[in-house]
């Protein structure tokens, strides 16, 4: 198993993930996740030629009404992927598409996002190639405009650290933008240089993004800017809690952070890691027992980058011990919360991730039946310790 690991940002980890000035340790957001030929999630040299499904609205995973509608397996679309020049960075799209027999999906090296610079310092042994299980610049599929969420990665992050959850929700009939927040992002980290920028210069980035996605000439038409919320991991969470008091934003998600100084009321859902030690629990929590129409969703053994897609390689490694000499046990413990035993498998946080995202979203955006019955899922996908629902969430 070769772990796209970022030796570099575990040297100069400085900073916290969670935004703000109460946090508890310092982290970066996991860098990107490695795959293997044997893992049944990726599908690197599988080519496919299903087309976009013919209607807007995508049908719940259910064989009958009684059982409970399931939403952390692939939806029914393919996903394309394009990037959008912001001036000075960058932002990603994924999108329903319709796709070209033997189309491939687009394999991302995360050694690509370094500055070049610092590149050789990498050991080959911890890098390594992963699959988006998206494809790059495909047609996008015409059916109806699609609802639109926007993600905010965290401190030592960059826009594709989450493909596992961008690529998954686009593949339900939404569109997903992810930006680059370069004054907290990982090239940042490593020369030492976050901080700067305007006053809340990653809410403006955001809002760049979606601009910059309208007057796109493809995507800007099967848009529906009408329809937009926003998520984010760690600090990203509090850029979307932030940024949820703009007009645009219907709703917003927060994974793993903390409250802002003023809390805005729209539907919202926190995602909490049980044993989080960078953004302790109960930030999240302060943030949900403010709301009036929320869902907490507490994991169980989960942990800080227990959201990130490299947390499948550090599970999979059984820890980052080999670099405790060369960084110290300080940032090998930073690095690996919520990737090691007895910390649940990563792929099983993700799914819980995906299922309640896709659920909200489509309640909010695209049919309220169709997204079927808000419910504890710990019997279902991933066990919780927590589930709450306060005032109507769903709409």
């Amino acid at each position: 198993m070769r772990l796209r690991l970022v030796l570099a940002v575990l040297l100069t980890l400085s900073a916290a993930c969670g935004g703000g000035g109460n946090t508890t340790g310092a982290s970066v957001d996991a860098p990107a996740r490695s795959t293997t030929s044997e893992s049944p999630t990726t599908t690197t040299t599988t080519a496919l030629t299903t087309a976009a499904p013919t209607t807007a609205a995508p049908a719940p995973t259910t064989t009958e009404a009684a059982e409970p509608a399931r939403f952390d397996e692939r939806g029914p679309w393919q996903v394309g992927v394009a990037t959008l020049d912001l001036g000075d960075r960058r932002a990603d799209v994924f999108y329903p598409a319709m796709i070209e027999p033997d189309a491939q999906t687009e394999i991302f090296n995360s050694l690509d996002v370094f500055p070049e610079e610092f590149q050789a310092f990498i050991p080959d042994e911890l890098t390594g190639l992963y699959d988006t299980t998206a494809y790059r610049d495909a047609t996008p599929a015409d059916e109806a405009p699609y609802p639109v969420l926007a993600y905010s990665h965290g401190f030592g992050g960059f826009r594709q650290v989450a493909s596992f959850h961008t690529s998954h929700v686009a593949s339900w009939g939404f569109i997903v933008v992810t930006t680059d927040h370069l004054e907290r992002g990982l090239a940042a980290q490593v020369r030492g240089e976050l901080g700067g920028g305007a006053e809340n210069q990653d809410v403006l980035d955001v809002l760049a993004a979606l601009d910059t996605l309208a007057a796109h000439p493809e995507l800007g038409p099967i848009a529906d800017l009408d329809r937009v919320a926003i998520t984010g991991h760690s600090a990203g969470g509090w850029t979307a809690a932030r940024a949820a008091a703009e007009e645009v934003f219907d709703i917003y998600l927060s994974i793993a952070s903390g409250a802002p100084e003023i809390v805005t009321q729209k539907p919202a859902i926190v995602f909490v890691g049980e044993n989080d030690q960078t953004v302790i629990p109960e930030r999240s929590y302060e943030l949900f027992e403010q709301l009036d129409d929320a869902i907490l969703v507490t994991i169980e053994n989960a942990g800080h980058n227990s959201f990130s897609d490299s947390c499948e390689g550090i599970y999979e490694l059984g820890g980052l011990d080999m670099l405790a000499e060369l960084i110290g046990p300080e940032q090998v413990e930073r690095a690996e919360d919520g990737c090691v035993p007895p910390a649940i498998e990563p792929r099983r946080s993700f799914d819980t991730l995906n299922h309640y995202t896709v659920q909200f979203l489509l309640a909010q955006f695209v049919d309220r039946g169709t997204a079927g019955e808000l419910i504890d899922t710990s019997d279902l996908i991933t066990p919780l310790v927590d589930f709450r629902v306060v005032g109507d969430p769903l709409g």
